[in-house]
């Protein structure tokens, strides 16, 4: 059984840290066979994991994302906003997704949001604000930094680019997580030129309804390029952004200008990515 050893970082920089050979764990019943040094990101925590002879096998991270504004209900957020901050609810009567998500179409009004052309962001932070209310124990929405988020601001990016008008997104399709393919977008390109867009790692496509399935994230930067007048069909690779949600399966989703943060391991594998996103196993989606 592996043993988890967490090491903290509460100041605003980056910590060096290196764990000795021979230090206790669990509780001093285990003693660390090898010294591991790890880069702590600021105001985080990140888990060392060793096996039952003590030798460090995989290290994550989870970063701390204390919250430091508490807006009063109706507040609204910047989607652009760097400070951990939340705008409280107050009224909790009726359906518990459908109170978030009209609370956070008011709490962004200027988001842009239009599942016809498959941009959002809006279900994504009131999914994601649903699961990080669980963990506080509040009922609030949540800002892109407090989720470990920030609003992708790239001008050659793919939302740009469609935000813009520069492309259509007719169609973005989510199937199953941690593959090649798990999403696939059909793009247009209405101009008379070539257009190459990226959508960079770390990019977060929601689900356009609450069906209790997974958002998902980007692994790694997709370049695009687009002739003139035509439509394409592109796979990209994704990983499942929920561990307490089902798979997408044929599920319409949106294009979001929210970029997850890479904590170091993120984008290694699926479960480190469930490690540093802002959900548990035991708060469900639905």
């Amino acid at each position: 059984m592996n043993v988890k050893y967490i090491a903290k970082n509460p100041s605003p920089v980056a910590q060096t840290i290196t764990l000795r050979q021979g230090l206790p764990l669990d509780g001093g019943r285990l003693l660390s066979a090898e010294s591991i040094t790890v880069q702590v990101p600021p105001m985080s925590v990140r888990e060392i994991f060793f096996d039952e002879n003590g030798k460090p096998i995989a290290d994550g991270c989870v970063q701390d994302l204390t919250v430091n504004v508490v807006n009063e209900d109706g507040t609204p957020i910047d989607p652009h906003s760097t400070r951990r901050e939340r705008t409280e609810i107050r009224d909790v009567t009726g359906n518990n997704p459908h109170l978030f998500v009209e609370q956070t179409r008011r709490v962004y009004p200027n988001l842009l949001v239009s599942d016809d052309r498959c941009l959002g962001g809006a279900q994504l932070i009131a999914q994601f604000s649903h699961l990080r209310s669980a963990r506080d124990n509040t009922t609030a929405v949540y800002s892109p930094a407090a989720l470990n988020m920030t609003f992708e601001s790239r001008t050659d990016s793919l939302y740009h680019a469609a935000s813009q008008g520069l492309v259509t997104i007719e169609g973005i399709e989510g199937n199953g997580f941690d593959s090649s393919n798990a999403i696939h977008m059909n793009i247009n390109n209405p101009g008379s030129n070539v257009v190459r867009v990226v959508v960079p790692q770390g990019t977060m496509i929601e689900q356009q309804s609450w069906n209790g399935n997974q958002n998902l994230v980007v692994k790694e930067d997709v370049w695009i390029d687009i002739q003139p007048g035509q439509t394409g069909t592109f796979p990209l690779p994704a990983f499942c952004a929920n561990a307490s949600a089902g798979p997408p399966n044929g599920d319409p989703m949106n294009l979001t200008p929210f970029v997850f943060h890479d904590m170091g391991e993120s984008f290694r594998d699926q479960q480190s990515m469930w490690r540093t996103t802002d959900s548990r196993r035991n708060v469900r989606m639905r």
